[in-house]
């Protein structure tokens, strides 16, 4: 395997976005590679994003980013876009984006 190694300033956490659009999404898909980037790097600041938690699951999503994100910096934002639905609710995304900008 290949290492990583990511520019980071000595007073600035490393920033990791994470997004999903179901609450599995990020563990599944990355969650190897976040737990590598904790062991590598002692100051990180996880935002976490899920678009679809309705119900259960979005306990399960805010599960998941408390156990990944453990002892880091965390934001996580949780949504209820109905499941299937995000390719026609592209002006809601976008504006969840534009919020992250202004963290």
């Amino acid at each position: 395997m290949m290492g990583l190694r990511l520019a980071k300033t000595p007073s600035e956490p490393l920033q990791i976005l994470c997004l999903g659009a179901h609450s599995d999404d990020i563990e599944i898909g990355c969650g190897g590679t976040l737990l590598q980037l904790k062991r590598t790097y002692a100051d990180l600041a996880f935002h976490w994003v899920v678009f679809s938690t309705a119900g259960v699951r979005g306990k399960e999503a805010a599960r998941g980013a408390e156990l990944f994100a453990a002892g880091s910096k965390k934001q996580v934002i949780l949504k209820e876009f109905r499941d299937g639905f995000l390719p026609y609710s592209g002006g809601s995304v976008k504006e969840v984006f534009e919020e992250l900008k202004g963290r």
